[in-house]
Formats: C-alpha cells, sequence, structure tokens
C-alpha cells in the first residue's frame, strides 16, 4: 500500500466520548480518495473545474482503535478492483506513531460526469496507473459484524410507518455540507446519523436514561462498525428525516439499520447498517444492559429490516 494522507485528530472533531467523531475519519479518508485518483493518473478530481469525478456507491468502514485530540494519523491504501466505470478502494487509518490500525474503509465508486452524475469509460491512462496501483484487501478491514447482503429495494416514510421505525433526527442540509460540484459530501452521510442516534430509545435505552437524568453512569454509544449505501444527493436546502430499527442485540453490540428519506417524495437520501454499542465514559468500557435495558430491547427489536 501507497501512504496517500497524514494528519492528525483535531481537537474540534472530537466528541463526548473523547475521541475524534466517526464523521471526520471519513472527511480524512475522502482526501486519501482524491491523492489515490490523482496517481491513478484522474487529475484534480475533486476540483470545481473537474470534468469528471468519483461519486461513492457502497462505503464500508471498521473503527478499530480511538483516536483522541491531537493523535498523529496516516492512511495508506490502493486500488482493489476495476470496472467498465467503476474501482474498489481499500484504505488503513494509522497511529502514525504507534502504527496500531484506527479504522478501515473499503469503497466501491464511480467514475461519473460532475453534474449530471452520470457515469462514464475510464480514459485510456487510467488502467496502467490502476495496475501499478492494485493492492489485495488485509483481512482486517473484511466485515466482521455486517453481511453484504443485496440492498433493499422496498424504502419509504410509508414503510417506515408500517415498520414502526423510530424517527431519531430531522433537518436541512447546509451549503457548507456540499461538494464543489453542489452534491453532499460524504462524510456527511456518516455525520447526520452519528449526530442523531443520540435520540434512539429503541437501540441506546441506557444513554437516553442518562440524558433524561435517570442513570448516574455516563453513557454514550460507540459505533464500532458500518455499511454506507448512497441512493440519491441531496444538495443544499433540501430535507431529511432518519427512520431507524434495532435488528439484533447481543451481550454488548447492536445491530442497528437507519434509513434517511427525503420528506418530500419519501424516497431514500441513503440508508446505512451499523454495529454499535453503549460505552460507560468514566470507566472507558463498553456495558451490558442490566434487565430492564434488556427488556426494552426485546421489545424494540426489527428482525429482516435491511439497509
Amino acid at each position: 500500500m501507497i501512504e496517500l494522507w497524514r494528519g492528525n485528530a483535531n481537537a474540534w472533531e472530537c466528541d463526548e466520548l473523547g475521541h475524534m467523531n466517526v464523521q471526520f475519519y471519513l472527511a480524512k479518508a475522502s482526501e486519501a480518495v482524491a491523492n489515490l485518483a490523482a496517481l491513478a493518473g484522474l487529475g484534480n478530481i475533486f476540483r470545481a473545474d473537474a470534468y469528471a469525478t468519483l461519486a461513492a456507491s457502497s462505503l464500508h468502514i471498521k473503527f478499530l482503535a480511538e483516536a483522541r485530540p491531537g493523535a498523529p494519523l496516516m492512511i495508506e491504501g490502493g486500488i482493489t478492483g476495476t470496472g467498465p466505470a467503476s474501482l474498489g478502494m481499500v484504505l488503513i487509518m494509522r497511529h502514525a506513531g504507534s502504527g496500531q490500525v484506527a479504522a478501515s474503509f473499503r469503497i466501491e465508486a464511480n467514475h461519473v460526469a460532475p453534474k449530471e452524475g452520470r457515469p462514464f469509460d475510464w480514459p485510456e491512462r487510467f488502467a496502467a496507473h490502476a495496475a501499478e496501483l492494485t493492492v489485495a484487501t488485509p483481512d482486517i478491514a473484511r466485515p466482521r459484524g455486517l453481511s453484504e447482503a443485496g440492498a433493499e429495494t422496498d424504502i419509504s416514510i410509508e414503510r417506515a410507518d408500517a415498520l414502526g421505525l423510530e424517527q431519531i433526527g430531522m433537518g436541512r442540509f447546509n451549503s457548507d455540507e456540499m461538494s464543489v460540484f453542489g452534491r453532499i459530501r460524504s462524510d456527511i452521510l456518516l455525520g447526520r446519523v452519528s449526530n442523531s442516534v443520540v435520540n434512539f430509545r429503541g437501540a441506546f435505552p441506557e444513554e437516553v436514561d442518562f440524558h433524561m437524568g435517570k442513570s448516574g453512569a455516563r453513557i454514550g454509544s460507540a459505533l464500532l462498525e458500518c455499511r454506507i449505501l448512497p441512493r440519491r444527493w441531496p444538495r443544499a436546502g433540501d430535507g431529511y428525516v432518519i427512520r431507524s430499527g434495532l435488528t439484533a442485540a447481543a451481550s454488548k453490540v447492536r445491530n442497528l439499520v437507519h434509513w434517511v428519506l427525503d420528506p418530500e417524495t419519501g424516497r431514500p437520501w441513503w440508508t446505512m447498517e451499523g454495529v454499535a454499542a453503549p460505552m460507560d465514559l468514566d470507566q472507558r468500557k463498553l456495558i451490558e444492559p442490566d434487565p430492564a435495558a434488556r427488556a426494552a430491547l426485546d421489545a424494540a427489536l426489527k428482525p429482516g429490516l435491511r439497509a
């Protein structure tokens, strides 16, 4: 693998859990993708005057070690495969001092026209560069708690209502969340869900109780792994609602599905599946549910729900 990015975990990128928020892992990975594209002969694909860019069709991320404020970080990676107008990439984020893996990213993307989002074939120069950058996917980047079954097709606000999915977030997308092409940035796909999950009583009754003053322990929820499937790319001013369901709850980890929907049309913007766990913020360890929380989790289960 080749080095593609180097920097640090800024204090302002860290959240109430005391470590870098998941959105900023993906923001830094997006810079690494741009550097990988340049090495592959594609030029400045994320510049406003680019004639072609990359649009993600699937993102799989594993969060493997905390990055505390100020931690030096680096990302290495390469290309895992190509199609006529698509490619797969793998990135590994490491703590630059120790070499410990902080996160892994597997990204599938399409080569598209910036304005229309229409896929088109690679330029001739791409094949030779891509061959030089091809790597095998390391085992540490492969899925652990998630399946990669086919994407759900029957997604709408009406179906979310019928399934009784919780509404954990809603709002509007802002201009500072857009790329130079006027479409939402990839890191915002993760950030908007991360910023809303604190409301997800069905999956994290302990955390909700803490914020309601019903618990003495300080509880937060930590995302361990996720898969994001972009369906359409919102623009500034578009609205969204997040409807979520708990699909499984083991002793410490919980599987979640989030549908991020357009309230105007009812159609999905993107969907996400995650593996997360409640964490005691003082003892810095994952917690197991007590009997009351266990009963609440069992009652909230939506088996069969997919992203």
